[in-house]
């Protein structure tokens, strides 16, 4: 409740010293197109608070996912062990040290992909609030492209670490697989949507993504190096 007051105030105060100079009063003889500037003004404004809503919603639900992620790292660890030797057809022993330079390396990887996808996130939607500000219409259009486009950042970044298990079983650094994903982004950004989708269903939700993309990332990325 606090947070709520906190938000609402800070918009109120943004719009109040930034906004447009205009206040909504439909008196008859005002003119249609003062009415309808002061109409825009007042949408603009709900417009401002629902993509500051949007972004605060995203970033805690972001890193609660970023989270489990991490919890889930031994496991995807191992998984991506176990599918690498079925699919070379040989059966390495399980190494505990191995598994803890695994899950070192995942979190590493995780907590930065969690930092760079915020960052771009509400770097857009900070563009999105200054749109909202100076035009109100124009920002109340752009507003359902934060989702989407906060969807597809997501999906690569959680594509990004089901991947780089692979890539860390064939001696790649963390700059090499950074390059290496890059390249194969649409592999990124597919896995990392079934990844987003299916971890959305409620209590196996986060067992059936860590398993199927996995697994998935595996597969996807011995066929890329083939077709090299």
């Amino acid at each position: 409740m606090g947070m709520a007051v906190f938000i609402i105030e800070c918009i109120d105060y943004l719009w109040t010293s930034f906004g447009p100079d205009i206040t909504y009063d439909p008196i008859p003889n005002a003119g249609w197109i003062e009415q309808a500037r002061a109409v825009l003004s007042e949408i603009g404004k709900y417009a401002l608070a629902f993509v500051i809503g949007i972004l605060i919603f995203y970033s805690s639900l972001k890193i609660s996912k970023y989270i489990i992620l991490i919890a889930m790292s031994p496991v995807m660890s191992m998984l991506s062990e176990k599918t690498n030797d079925i699919l070379e057809g040989k059966s390495n022993p399980f190494s505990m040290q191995q598994l803890i330079r695994d899950v070192l390396r995942g979190t590493v990887l995780a907590i930065r992909n969690m930092f760079i996808e915020l960052i771009l996130i509400w770097a857009i939607g900070l563009i999105n609030i200054f749109i909202t500000i100076a035009v109100p219409p124009l920002g109340l259009i752009l507003i359902p492209f934060i989702p989407l486009i906060s969807f597809i950042v997501g999906a690569y970044f959680f594509g990004f670490s089901t991947m780089d298990y692979t890539n860390e079983r064939h001696r790649l650094s963390i700059a090499q697989s950074i390059r290496l994903i890059r390249k194969n982004k649409g592999i990124a950004i597919a896995n990392g949507s079934i990844f987003a989708l299916l971890f959305r269903i409620p209590v196996i939700g986060v067992s059936i993504c860590t398993v199927t993309c996995t697994v998935s990332a595996c597969i996807a990325m011995k066929e890329s190096r083939e077709r090299v």
